[in-house]
């Protein structure tokens, strides 16, 4: 049982804590990445409203995924304007179809 339990803390410390810290200096000096792109797949609110979405980047075709909090479902298809921190993965939505859902990060 302890080396499970130790085992689920170095996985949460790896998977969140360190791209936090790195993320650091981006918060500083505010180097936020924008994604525009597709949803390839749909996606449903949890009860916290977080999602995670599989978006294809317009200009370089890359598949980012980005986790953001947001009430409604996302479908397949969707044009999504997303601003997050690039070691953390995890940011604002922006826009859903023309539609601006949340403020930009200045």
């Amino acid at each position: 049982m302890k080396l499970l339990a130790g085992g689920a803390l170095i996985y949460f410390v790896y998977a969140g804590v360190f791209p936090a810290i790195r993320d650091i200096p981006n918060l500083i000096q505010k180097k936020i990445c924008t994604i525009e792109g597709v949803a390839q797949e749909d996606c449903s609110s949890s009860e916290l409203n977080r999602m995670s979405v599989h978006i294809v980047d317009e200009e370089t075709k890359e598949v980012q995924y980005i986790t953001f909090f947001y009430g409604d479902p996302i479908d397949e298809g969707d044009r999504l304007t997303v601003q997050y921190l690039p070691n953390l993965k995890f940011g604002v939505l922006i826009e859903r179809n023309g539609e601006i859902t949340g403020k930009r990060i200045e």
